[in-house]
């Protein structure tokens, strides 16, 4: 394993298995921007690219619909699940993708070992290049480079060059980070390559594997115009985590939570990072936040950064903008984060994105509310008792976990059990987990399954609430001695490193890069009230649909209906609202969504509403 993490003494690893993701979701970055040059590889080599394999054996490969093994297959080799891994999710991944399979060439057949390294056909480490043809950008001030890729490494480094002089001189513009390792299988990137290209008439692009072992995939390789001033928020966060930070005693200070009790309403810390995506520097740039109350969209606090900061082409920079302590209202809040610079923005449709939390009686939650994946682990652990679940950091006093709730998954066997467990979880000098409970098994049901979009809920309750201590650390779990293959967790939203856990009996730990739905209450806990598995599901058509859809909501409802679309990662893409006492019927257009799969959730008083819509 590649990758670990060091916690004290103890080095977490990424943990064995796969996520079954909904494979429709691509990210839009750069979407709507006018395309200069594209390349699919629907043609191979054929399109004027070149490969160079130090040694001269272990070259790029095109997959395409009738080479040998073809656009199913993904990296080969002893060190691939079956020896036939999977293929890049890239939207043009059905006519042909390139691929380089480090993995492959070094041992193609041997048991994966470090004892078999080097029996293939070109032993590795390797350096191999795929070079693009010329590229005329004479007539571009500003331009971008996006691509998908699908890429694992175990040692070395994956990156990207561009020449200016026909491949005799190459400038470095993007190297793939530690983490993730794998990308997502749909990774898609965008790259401010103005200052090296701008006006160049003889431009060319190379992808250079210079590492040991897996593989890279490519696809969908395209050079965009972009604005000359365009600054755009890449992530945001509302909590102040930092794993190794040594004023945080316990590592667990701030994490950022999607429900908070009202014992431990939450003292938010507002960060954005920005990106300057535009070919020109981007000057006084600032963080500006929105806390409001929802539906209602009363502003409970407005906060700006007190510091402007100056942003290269290319560049990202983190900006902040102060605290707020919330008030332990039960409620829901949305928070809208804006980035803003003294130039005039010429996109500004990047300039904001938007989250929500809540404000909960009893539940703690660190998952983001709605089933997005399930986790998978490796064959060989199938039949091995594990147990997965979130770190969780408690601030007040005199609170006792009654019980958790899962989230179980689609795959999961029935009458398979699980448990729930609760652990005083320490890592200051290696991992400490010291059970202070655990729950009386239960046998799962199909009534319990989540697939994509559902949240509904299991309760495992203790006999006995466990106590609990401010300014503690806890590991909450659930088990299941019948192992991965009866028992699959249904999964929403990304982890940040070493938050999230999984354990294969008895002491093999790992991280999770997306958090279980895996949530502890701090008394007694209805899980149907608290779910939409109660919401009725409302007709949708066309679906899928790329232009305009038509739901359709109960006829007798004449106040305003509070709408909120979710992707498949859980965030909220779209706060809107409707009144049928105006109109007949909702009529959202989907247009300008890309393509995946939506969670929509309809509010109505006391009523609530379902939808899932596909944009193709």
């Amino acid at each position: 394993m590649c990758c670990a993490l060091a916690l004290g003494q103890h080095r977490f690893s990424p943990a064995p298995g796969s996520y079954a993701l909904d494979p429709h979701v691509f990210s839009a970055e750069g979407g709507n921007r006018d395309v200069i040059w594209a390349e699919d590889f629907s043609d191979g080599f054929n399109s004027g690219w070149s490969s160079f394999a130090s040694g001269g054996v272990a070259n790029w490969e095109f997959r395409g619909p009738n080479t040998t093994p073809n656009i199913e297959v993904g990296s080969r080799g002893s060190c691939v699940v079956g020896n036939l891994g999977e293929p890049i999710l890239s939207p043009t991944a059905a006519n042909g993708f390139m691929i380089f399979d480090s993995n492959w060439w070094d041992n193609p057949d041997l048991p994966c070992s470090e004892a078999n390294f080097g029996t293939g056909p070109a032993p590795g480490p390797h350096y191999a290049t795929l070079t693009s043809p010329q590229i005329d950008l004479s007539a571009y001030a500003s331009v971008a480079l996006k691509f998908n890729q699908y890429c694992k490494k175990l040692t070395g480094n994956t990156y990207v060059e561009v020449s200016i002089d026909g491949g005799f001189g190459w400038f470095p513009v993007f190297s793939n980070p530690e983490v993730p390792n794998p990308t997502l299988p749909y990774d898609e990137q965008v790259i401010q390559i103005s200052t090296y290209v701008a006006y160049q008439p003889n431009v060319r692009i190379r992808f250079v594997f210079d590492a040991m072992y897996y593989y890279w995939q490519l696809d969908d390789v395209e050079l965009i115009n972009t604005f000359s001033n365009d600054l755009a928020i890449t992530s945001y966060n509302y909590g102040d985590f930092d794993l190794l930070d040594p004023s945080h005693p316990t590592g667990y200070e701030y994490m950022q939570y999607s429900k908070y009790p009202t014992a431990m309403p939450p003292d938010l810390k507002f960060s954005a990072t920005a990106a300057n995506l535009g070919g020109v520097f981007q000057s006084d740039c600032r963080l500006h936040v929105d806390v409001l109350a929802h539906p209602s969209g009363a502003i409970i606090h407005e906060t700006s950064g007190v510091e402007g900061f100056f942003i290269n082409t290319g560049e990202s920079i983190e900006l902040r903008a102060g605290n707020y302590q919330m008030a332990p209202v039960v409620g829901e809040y949305k928070l809208a984060f804006g980035v803003d610079q003294q130039e005039v923005d010429e996109d500004e449709t990047n300039n904001t994105d938007t989250t929500f939390f809540y404000i909960d009686d009893v539940q703690y939650a660190r998952d983001r509310i709605f089933a997005s994946a399930v986790y998978l682990g490796a064959p060989e652990q199938a039949d091995i008792e594990y147990e997965l679940g979130n770190v969780f950091h408690i601030t007040a006093e005199d609170l006792t976990c009654h019980s958790i709730t899962v989230g179980v998954g689609i795959g999961s066997s029935t009458p398979a059990q699980i448990q729930g467990r609760i652990y005083r979880f320490d890592i200051s000098t290696g991992i400490e987990a010291d059970l202070l409970g655990t729950t009386q098994p239960i046998d799962l049901t199909a009534s319990m399954l989540n697939g994509y979009g559902d949240q509904i809920l299991t309760n495992l309750v203790f006999d006995n609430p466990i106590q609990l201590y401010a300014g503690e650390a806890y590991y909450v779990a659930v088990a299941s001695t019948d192992g991965v293959d009866n028992f699959v967790c249904a999964m929403s939203g990304d982890a940040e490193e070493g938050t999230a856990l999984v354990r294969y009996f008895p002491n093999d730990w790992y991280y999770l890069d997306m958090l279980p739905m895996v949530r502890m209450n701090f008394a007694a806990f209805n899980s149907v009230e608290e779910s939409f598995t109660g919401a009725e599901r409302l007709r949708v058509y066309p679906n899928p649909a790329s232009d305009e859809v038509l739901i359709e909501l109960p006829t007798h409802l004449k106040n305003r209906v509070a709408i909120q679309w979710f992707d498949g990662t859980g965030r909220l893409v779209r706060d809107d609202w409707f009144l049928p006492s105006t109109q007949l019927q909702y009529k959202p257009s989907v247009s300008e969504l890309p393509a995946g799969v939506y969670h929509v959730l309809m509010n109505a008083g006391e009523e609530h509403y379902q939808a899932t819509v596909v944009r193709r």
